[in-house]
């Protein structure tokens, strides 16, 4: 279940960009090469790929909390504000 902040084309565009370039930093690092070398390898990275982008998006939506507690995002998702 999508939220309205990650329905947005900006938004996932961030992350998705974000959760790549630090799957490659990651990958490279732990000694693994690119392009893979076999589905193993594949599976790794897309692990890779889809625990950072969904810590990335959690990290939006703490950044957008911190920021603007009484945002329209927060507003069109059903959350309520404490102000």
């Amino acid at each position: 279940m999508a939220s309205k902040l990650e329905q947005t084309w900006w938004f996932i565009a961030l992350v998705s960009a974000l959760a790549a370039f630090s799957t490659g930093i990651l990958i490279r690092s732990a000694g693994l090469g690119l392009p893979a070398a076999g589905l193993a390898q594949w599976v790794m990275y897309g692990l890779c790929f889809f625990a950072l982008h969904r810590g990335f998006v959690f990290a939006g939506w703490l950044l957008v909390l911190a920021l603007a507690p009484s945002s329209q995002l927060l507003e069109r998702c059903g959350a309520k504000s404490s102000r």
